[in-house]
């Protein structure tokens, strides 16, 4: 009994974590596609901004971890996330007002709240390996970065007649110039996010669980 009811909260955590991440990846990949589908073209500015507040999403995973591993309650762990989402929603506000758009908000917290479920519901596993998740972030982050400046990306549908439509006042940053560059990467590291969430936290991690209980 007992180990049935580690694994149904192990899985219930790892599947919060990955479900929003690989549902944002597709949206990603049909904003790029077609991004005059997805709220007359807002989403590809603030795509590009999603791209620059996941840093803000593995810091957050950080002290995340570490101020909930300090708590003895389910209670304190509880309100530790509560306080960190609220603050890093108002960074997430700012840039969402900035492009006129609150969607921005609402995707911010589905995935920052399925991370914290996820850890909430990990935590007493083993909080080393659940620091890891900010490692392998930063890691796939950094590579995608690269990648959306060293690689080939096509326009698919953010042509330069829909960008001057939906992305007037643009700067000059590869990003911004190149949206499209930005929305590939962003799309492919949320997929492998979820694919780690899943894979890693999720599978490799439910055999652990099976032989702490054994």
């Amino acid at each position: 009994m007992q180990n049935s009811l580690s694994l149904i909260r192990h899985w219930f955590g790892a599947l919060s974590s990955a479900i929003p991440c690989f549902a944002l990846s597709w949206v990603l990949l049909d904003v790029w596609r077609h991004p005059l589908n997805w709220d007359n073209g807002k989403w590809v500015p603030f795509a590009v901004g999603l791209l620059v507040l996941e840093f803000i999403l593995i810091h957050s995973g950080v002290f995340m971890t570490m101020l909930a591993a300090r708590q003895n309650s389910a209670t304190g762990r509880a309100l530790v996330f509560v306080a960190l989402i609220g603050f890093y929603s108002l960074f997430v506000f700012g840039v969402s007002a900035s492009i006129g758009s609150t969607e921005l908000i609402w995707i911010f917290v589905s995935v920052l709240l399925g991370r914290a479920v996820g850890l909430f519901t990990q935590l007493d596993e083993d909080p080393q390996r659940i620091l890891k998740r900010s490692g392998i972030s930063m890691f796939l982050y950094i590579i995608a970065a690269f990648a959306s400046v060293l690689l080939p990306i096509p326009e698919l549908g953010i042509t330069p007649d829909v960008l001057n439509q939906v992305y007037p006042g643009r700067g000059g940053g590869v990003w911004e110039r190149e949206p499209q560059r930005a929305i590939a990467v962003a799309s492919a590291y949320f997929f492998a996010m979820g694919c780690v969430e899943f894979f890693v936290f999720g599978l490799r991690g439910s055999k652990t669980v099976r032989q702490s209980v054994s």
